[in-house]
């Protein structure tokens, strides 16, 4: 019965796993060897599950080698940061290879695109009980994003730098690093199956949600060691922890009806929801599905990550019987949490730099606009200035002017006056000098003409 498996590790930096994951995924030991080769290797240890694998936008210093890349991402990835992810994702048993292939494209395109370096494989192991086929697809894959800058190995893993790109390492995806990348990577997963099993006739959807979470009393199918699976294949022998997988799968018969039935509703309201048709070709639906990608991005709680909530499908009793294991897959989960949230700090001290520029560039339009009011105001001070000068030697001139008109007056009135004495005196003679006649004339005050 198709359902979603999804299963997220995380390797730190400093680490020493990628030359043995890498050889796990792709089937092939660091040093290469020839196909022909690989196959008799796959053939003689048991390995002929693995169907296909690949790598894509891996940088030119890698040289198209995974082995290279990765480890590199262990040495030089800054201390205690994530240097890769490696995901295991369930592909339905209802597809074809054919169809697996298909979706596995569209997985891939979906999940890293042109820009994520990304080494996967397509494998297709036996079912315990040796009847059909289990086809999964293991990823490895990188947050660094290639954006075909030269860079070498080191500084492809430094810090980014904004302002010169090509002076700093290769800029890391925001969506493989926030809160809720999880769930987000869940629902892109879920609906790139769905419309394949749909587009391929199938009648089988699977669902995002926990079983807890969609009301479905049915424990999750707890996780087989290696050996455990080998053992039951080959010698029959049922571990505990294999006698609690053969009684989910038995009672997963009797729920699959309830299980496929939510699914199905699920993924009607989710075509809904995205504005999916039947009218639009597979390209379409898919750029759709990839747009949403940032809708279904919520907090998730420290329980559930401690608990594989995001994926692991796995109970509380799992952290007691796989201890080590589930011990330290919950504090690769949490150190991820943490990683998120140091990411969230490291946005919103980015957002505060952003504010304080601003801040700053305001502050300088603030002062050359006070600076243009100053200019404007020394401007209008001349203007004033050179009114006031103006009317000022405007006044001087008209009161020359008027002191030299009083002046000339004052001397024609002294004139005439000078020459009406001279007469009376005259004619005082004339009268024998019985009466006179005195005229004072006043002395004239400085600047006043008199």
């Amino acid at each position: 019965m198709a359902h979603l498996h999804f299963r997220r590790t995380v390797y730190k930096s400093g680490g020493q796993h990628a030359t043995a994951r890498v050889s796990y995924v792709t089937r092939q030991p660091v040093r290469a060897v020839s196909p022909a080769d690989q196959q008799l290797r796959y053939i003689s240890e048991g390995r002929e599950d693995c169907v296909f694998t690949t790598s894509k936008n891996l940088p030119a210093w890698a040289e198209g080698k995974p082995h290279v890349f990765f480890q590199a991402a262990e040495t030089y990835e800054r201390a205690n940061g994530i240097a890769f992810e490696e995901w295991k994702i369930a592909l339905p048993q209802e597809l074809s290879h054919r169809e697996n292939m298909a979706l596995t494209r569209d997985l891939i395109r979906a999940i890293a695109g042109d820009e994520l370096p990304i080494t996967y494989a397509f494998h297709a192991p036996r079912t315990l009980d040796d009847r059909a086929q289990q086809p999964h697809l293991h990823l490895l894959i990188s947050s660094r994003r290639n954006d075909g800058l030269s860079r070498t190995a080191t500084q492809y893993f430094r810090r980014y730098n904004p302002q010169h790109p090509e002076r700093g390492g290769a800029r890391k995806a925001e969506r493989l690093r926030q809160l809720g990348a999880v769930k987000a990577h869940r629902v892109v997963i879920t609906d790139v199956i769905n419309l394949h099993l749909e587009r391929a006739g199938r009648e089988a959807r699977v669902h995002p949600e926990t079983l807890e979470r969609q009301g479905i009393a049915r424990q999750p199918e707890p996780k087989l060691l290696p050996s455990e699976s080998r053992e039951y294949r080959e010698e029959g022998k049922v571990s505990p922890r294999m006698q609690e997988v053969l009684e989910v799968r038995a009672q997963r018969q009797q729920t699959r009806a309830e299980e496929q039935a939510s699914a199905r509703t699920y993924w009607e309201a989710r075509k809904e929801d995205l504005g999916l048709t039947s009218a639009m070709d597979v390209t379409a639906q898919l750029a759709v599905i990839e747009t949403a990608r940032g809708q279904a991005r919520e907090p998730l709680s420290t329980r559930q990550v401690l608990l594989g909530a995001v994926g692991l499908e796995q109970d509380d009793r799992l952290l007691g019987d796989l201890a080590g294991e589930a011990s330290a897959q919950a504090q690769h989960e949490a150190r991820v949490v943490w990683e998120d949230a140091q990411a969230a700090l490291t946005l919103r001290d980015a957002g505060w730099e952003a504010v304080r520029i601003a801040g700053q560039e305001s502050q300088g339009l603030w002062e050359d606009a006070q600076a243009e009011q100053e200019l404007l105001n020394d401007g209008w001070a001349a203007v004033r200035g050179a009114r006031i000068d103006g009317h000022a030697a405007l006044a001087a001139e008209l009161h020359e002017q008027a002191v030299k008109e009083q002046a000339r007056a004052w001397r024609s009135l002294e004139h005439d006056l000078l020459a009406l004495a001279a007469q009376l005196d005259a004619l005082s003679e004339e009268s024998g000098g019985r009466g006179t006649v005195r005229i004072r004339l006043w002395e004239r005050e400085q600047g006043l003409g008199l």
